[in-house]
């Protein structure tokens, strides 16, 4: 049986006979069935496929029946090698069968649970799309490593599982999970990011093990770092320092206002990229140093004698490597911006700057375990948009058939209750919507794409949605230019496509919650004079978007709203931004005051004006 080159992603055909399987299983030829089984698994975890045409549904299917099949007989056993591999595969089985008419592997794991050496094989099969009742203790009393490991690959469905209700549900359970043999984690970028995702109020549980199991490692212990801090030098770490990206588009006015009074070393995590839109910005760089993770490890020995006084983190949590090295003391004074604003709960970090109008107006400090420093304003400063807006509309809206609603959520912020919300504006509103998800590029990796299209579909209704996989900047904003109005996702909220909304001149409903990231679009709208269009309860969320649909002239009025606002002058970067001047204040102070403020027991914010 072969399956076509039906992506572009895929350099070969695949195929493979479900004949020879049988006959490789009862023969007992073990290994070679495992690894003709482990070939199209792994076709599938790097190949992702953006439409499932019917010749591809029905390679899927027949896959899908006869690995199930011959992965659940009692007689077929897993060599020792496989299992680590099997486990690793866990997503992209369940990401694979849930393509499947199949759906999940429910029946197949009951099959199991009545089986003696059944215990890889359950780990292999039971992800967060099952209603399979699993007893996470036992399977810590079998084997510590290998529950560790599964429980690691478990939470990685976050990405875009979310809008699965069990998926949503079982992940929140999991997350908090105790077990004091959980010590050793695998895909720390993925757990430490994608916990606030899954739970706003518990992600500080998780990202507390990962920090105490990075600095009780070998790794940590090991390593010596030699630091004669001269107060003119200071390092930023990042590894997404280009202009296309969001941490950059909020962060680099901050950094340019240091570059005539320090001397700034830029340090790149990850891969060099030679892409001209991605592009790392060096210009206000005397040095440019490059991390990365090879073969399991990572070679700091570029900084391990250095002579900052001060490493500032744009954003902590989007790589390894970041989180790694935030375990680390590299320097005396250590601070984290809000290119990912959530706090690191727990590493070596000292500071956290943010924005004073932003963040909770009692003891914000609760939302943090380093010392918050309050800036005024927002805490970011907007680029203006790489976009340029056409001299007049260019959709003819009366000739649509629907009332197009702008979604521009990365995948991990759509959940249930977001999808929820959103089917009972489908169901109440006068006109037929139609809601746009751009859904980012975290939907590359091990066949992502179809399961979180499929999961929307079946709360909201084909008919009501389309989903774009990662589109070029341009290409997502003249898509954007076509909606009616814009939805903001709760309760990660988004800023930068908050702001690309307001250029583009759409109305977009808000939710304000309880940290930065669900509050700074929010405080933005309210300076503008767009508070009317903030919401605070998930009921007001949808009224208010109802009424921007079913109310022309609410619709027209708040439009008419939004073209009067000169954004370049409240939103866009300004050399006499506020904002800006209390960042290089914020850094002249830490420096000036980090021993005294070192031997201050009080965790209260700083405020910088």
């Amino acid at each position: 049986m072969q399956l076509r080159n039906i992506q572009s992603q895929s350099s070969s055909n695949l195929q493979f006979n479900p004949l020879e399987l049988i006959q490789d299983y009862f023969s007992k030829s073990y290994d070679i069935l495992t690894e003709k089984l482990i070939h199209v698994l792994e076709h599938f975890d790097q190949v992702t496929y953006l439409e499932l045409l019917p010749e591809s549904r029905y390679f899927i299917n027949a896959f899908v029946k006869n690995f199930l099949y011959i992965f659940t007989q009692p007689d077929y056993l897993l060599s020792d090698r496989y299992v680590t591999r099997f486990i690793q595969l866990n997503l992209t089985i369940s990401n694979l069968v849930a393509i499947s008419d199949f759906k999940t592997t429910d029946a197949y794991l009951e099959l199991l649970k009545l089986q003696s050496q059944n215990y890889a094989k359950i780990l292999t099969l039971c992800s967060a799309r099952n209603n399979f009742k699993i007893d996470r203790r036992a399977f810590f009393d079998i084997s510590p490593q290998l529950a560790s490991l599964w429980y690691s690959n478990y939470l990685e469905i976050y990405r875009t599982g979310l809008v699965n209700r069990d998926v949503y549900q079982n992940l929140r359970e999991h997350l908090v999970y105790e077990d004091q043999r959980l010590t050793d984690f695998y895909k720390i970028d993925d757990l430490y990011f994608g916990s606030t995702y899954i739970d706003e109020d518990s992600d500080r549980i998780l990202k507390a093990k990962i920090n105490k199991s990075i600095q009780n490692s070998q790794f940590i212990k090991g390593i010596v770092i030699s630091n004669q801090p001269n107060p003119k030098k200071i390092a930023i770490i990042s590894g997404f320092w280009f202009s296309q990206h969001s941490i950059y588009r909020i962060l680099s006015e901050y950094i340019a206002t240091l570059k005539d009074s320090y001397e700034l070393t830029l340090i790149h995590l990850g891969d060099r990229i030679d892409d001209r839109e991605l592009k790392t910005d060096d210009r206000y760089f005397q040095e440019v140093k490059y991390l990365q993770i090879q073969d399991g490890k990572l070679d700091i020995s570029s900084i391990q004698q250095n002579d900052f006084a001060v490493i500032y983190y744009p954003d902590i949590g989007m790589l390894s490597e970041s989180i790694l090295l935030s375990n680390m003391r590299i320097a005396p004074i250590q601070i984290c911006g809000l290119g990912h604003p959530v706090s690191t709960f727990g590493s070596e970090i000292d500071y956290f700057i943010s924005g004073a109008d932003v963040e909770l107006n009692r003891n914000p400090e609760v939302n943090y375990s380093e010392r918050l420093i309050l800036l005024k304003g927002l805490g970011a400063v907007n680029n203006y948009p790489n976009y340029q807006l056409p001299p007049y509309l260019t959709v003819d809206k009366k000739k649509r058939s629907q009332f197009i609603i702008n979604c521009p959520w990365y995948a991990q912020k759509v959940n249930y209750p977001m999808l929820v919300s959103l089917k009972r504006i489908a169901q109440e509103a006068k006109l037929s919507v139609l809601f746009r998800f751009f859904s980012g590029g975290g939907l590359v990796r091990k066949n992502d794409f179809l399961p979180f299209v499929k999961d929307i579909e079946e709360v909201l209704g084909v008919e009501h949605i389309c989903v774009y996989p990662h589109l070029p900047y341009q290409q997502y904003m003249t898509i954007m230019e076509e909606g009616d109005i814009c939805l903001d996702s709760f309760h990660f909220g988004g800023f930068n496509v908050i702001v690309d909304g307001l250029h583009l001149q759409k109305p977009s409903v808000l939710f304000e919650g309880k940290r930065w990231y669900s509050r700074a679009g929010a405080r933005l709208m309210k300076n503008l004079g767009l508070g009317e269009l903030v919401a605070k309860t998930p009921l007001e969320y949808t009224q208010l978007t109802l009424k921007l649909i079913n109310n022309e002239r609410f619709f027209v009025e708040m439009q008419e709203l939004i073209k009067k606002i000169d954004l370049s002058q409240i939103v866009f970067q300004s050399k006499s931004n506020l904002s800006t001047q209390c960042f290089k204040k914020a850094i002249d102070f830490l420096i000036q005051n980090h021993e005294h403020l070192q031997k201050d027991v009080s965790q209260k914010p700083i405020w910088i004006s």
